[in-house]
């Protein structure tokens, strides 16, 4: 009988010592071999890590390798409402069973021994992935890099780095510096680099790391660029890209990047073709939860769009695309970590003059790190920065405050948008 695999099943299942976050790796390459290695029996693996992007480089990457005909394997994180959301067969997302069973495999060998939860999630989805044929893994990384879970992987195809920027500073350090060098840490030998643009000092850790490993770096701006008012790719290919079908001008670099990976991957793999018109037009229909789109509401003529972003970096993009569409009043719902900074988040909006509600946020994957900021220091952080504030105890409340000719941003938390999404639909 099918039994939902829900975040008190998985914590059942896996019977941790251990639910927290933790980067490092001594426990989990003994587990993976204990397991049979399913670590060393993937296809080529795609490994992306960064701050911002992964999520929309991975989808792109999956919709133009499918478009090849290609059978694509994909791990992600974190989840929104389900944990077999983060793993991806060809043929789907991963069913309740299937993944339960593998991780009621890794908790038999692990012996109830101390083990995070995102470590024993990763394991899982090895032992599936090793167990299903497949061109191509495209494999995020969770918070880090060089002592991410998924590092473990023996052989890489291709490293990928999106952008970096302040996230996570009390696990990656305290500054752009620091996490570019734990993002580096997924950089192997002779294997290529494509990383997107960065700031000044990440790029100059991202330069030296893959000068010091012999890694051909494919940087941005210097061996790859994409013109965002007209789609020019300029790469080893020349190619117009179609504008991709994730909202927001951001968009554009992370499509650009994809598209950079595949020329990477075709010179590197048999499967692989170079991308042409055909390839990249896949980007038309690449769609993403949580990343900056319109939801559907009951009332049809509301406005309402959500974005899981939860940096700095990410609201400026999101504040961006919204500057670009007609002027409309704008209602931020803010629920947001309190290992976030709150008052450089909604900072980001100001020259907007948002109205700001902060709510809850009720549900969180079980390896979450940190507790939700309540929702009347939201308000009061947004009104400490001259922005009008209140708050509500859900979203679905705070919504019921909004006039409904206001457009209205759901946003500061994956976990938030996950929730909104369970009851109104992407457009």
């Amino acid at each position: 009988m099918k039994t939902p695999l829900t975040d008190a099943a998985l914590e059942r299942i896996i019977r941790l010592g251990a639910l927290r976050m933790e980067l490092d790796l001594q426990r989990l390459p003994a587990l993976l071999e204990r397991l049979g290695a399913p670590h060393r029996r993937l296809p080529p693996v795609v490994h992306v890590t960064g701050t911002n992007g992964k999520g929309s480089v991975v989808a792109c990457l999956n919709t133009m390798l499918s478009r090849q005909g290609l059978r694509v394997q994909r791990f992600i994180s974190p989840y929104l409402s389900r944990p077999t959301e983060q793993v991806l067969l060809p043929e789907g997302e991963i069913s309740d069973e299937v993944y339960a069973q593998a991780l009621t495999q890794v908790a038999d060998v692990n012996d109830g021994a101390p083990l995070p939860v995102f470590e024993a999630m990763t394991a899982a989805a090895f032992l599936c992935f090793a167990e299903s044929p497949a061109d191509v893994l495209l494999l995020e990384c969770g918070m880090g890099g060089r002592l991410d879970s998924t590092n473990t992987v023996p052989d890489v195809c291709v490293s990928v780095m999106t952008p970096v920027a302040l996230d996570h500073q009390a696990f990656l350090g305290p500054d752009t510096t620091s996490i570019a060098r734990e993002k580096a840490g997924i950089f192997r030998a002779g294997v290529p680099v494509v990383a997107n643009p960065q700031d000044v000092d990440a790029i100059a850790v991202v330069q030296a790391t893959a000068k010091a490993l012999g890694c051909p770096l494919h940087l941005a701006g210097r061996d790859w660029s994409i013109d965002g008012a007209t789609g020019v790719y300029a790469g080893e290919s020349d190619l117009t890209l179609p504008r991709p079908g994730l909202n927001g001008l951001h968009q554009w670099q992370n499509a650009a990047q994809a598209v950079a990976v595949m020329e990477v991957l075709a010179s590197r793999t048999s499967t692989v073709r170079m991308p042409d018109s055909e390839t990249v037009a896949a980007i038309a229909d690449v769609r993403l939860s949580a990343r900056f789109h319109r939801v559907r509401h009951p009332d049809a003529s509301r406005q309402i769009w959500v974005d899981g972003g939860h940096n700095v970096h990410a609201a400026t993009a999101a504040a961006a695309a919204l500057a670009a569409m007609p002027s409309q009043p704008l209602t931020l719902i803010v629920g947001i970590l309190d290992n976030r900074p709150v008052a450089p988040f909604l900072s980001a909006f100001s020259h907007l003059g948002p109205t700001v509600i902060g709510v809850p946020i009720l549900h969180q994957p079980v390896y979450a790190i940190g507790t939700p900021t309540p929702p009347d220091r939201i308000a009061a952080i947004a009104r400490d920065i001259g922005l009008a504030g209140q708050h509500a105890p859900d979203w679905q409340q705070a919504l019921e405050l909004v006039n409904p000719r206001r457009r209205v941003l759901i946003t500061g938390s994956l976990y938030l948008v996950g929730e909104v999404l369970q009851t109104l639909p992407a457009c």
